[in-house]
């Protein structure tokens, strides 16, 4: 691993938690950038994977029933690679709040108190993954999970809610599945200081909802 791109090494602007955090604007510029790669990689990876398996398919096709050859290819067309994914809480906007300012607090959802710990320790988000599920979900630039890519094709209605103190959901990445809705009908809506479950504002919010179909006549 290289250390010079890691957020929680104190050399890199790291501070035990729960003190802030400030990383220099150079540093984020070049972890950003080493972040794309790292995806790429991991994006050949799965793709080489999932293409030997496409040509293990064929390999079968074409060799005799029961040969060693149709042995080895059944094996390798049945076969799906898993990627182990390391350092998958490592944003470091949870630690330094004035990367894309809002009301959230420090930390995550995906694990209690440090994120160090839910980055480094045993399990941990979308640790381990098949090739296919990395580049359907997680890769940020095969994924079609993305919903500011995807919201062109909505055309009902539509009601989007961010709570402002969300810790994953930015909210100029609100704004961005907002403005890539298709429906002539979209409204945007704010639960201003509510976390990312809602606690405590889940009736409020729900009465914006209800609210909002009802005066659509749903």
């Amino acid at each position: 691993m290289d250390a010079s791109l890691d957020m929680y090494n104190p050399d890199n602007g790291w501070r035990p938690w729960p003190q802030p955090v400030r990383y220099d604007p150079a540093w984020l510029v070049r972890y950003r950038q080493a972040q794309l790669e790292r995806g790429a990689r991991l994006d050949a990876i799965a793709t080489s994977a999932l293409e030997a398996r496409a040509e293990a398919r064929e390999a079968l096709r074409a060799a005799p029933a029961g040969s060693g050859a149709w042995n080895q290819a059944r094996r390798r067309a049945v076969h799906a690679r898993y990627l182990t994914i390391y350092r998958t809480l490592a944003d470091p906007a949870y630690l330094d709040l004035s990367i894309d300012p809002d009301d959230r607090s420090m930390g995550t959802v995906f694990a209690p108190g440090d994120p160090m710990d839910g980055n480094y320790g045993y399990g941990g988000l979308g640790r381990t993954m098949t090739a296919r599920g990395w580049l359907s979900t997680w890769s940020g630039a095969a994924s079609d999970a993305r919903m500011a890519s995807t919201m062109g094709s909505v055309r009902v209605p539509t009601l989007i809610m961010h709570p402002t103190a969300d810790t994953e959901i930015r909210t100029h990445q609100a704004e961005a599945i907002r403005d890539a809705s298709g429906a002539d009908d979209v409204t945007f809506e704010t639960i201003a200081g509510a976390s990312h479950y809602l606690h405590g504002r889940r009736r409020e919010t729900l009465q914006v909802i209800t609210d909002w179909m009802r005066d659509r006549g749903f």
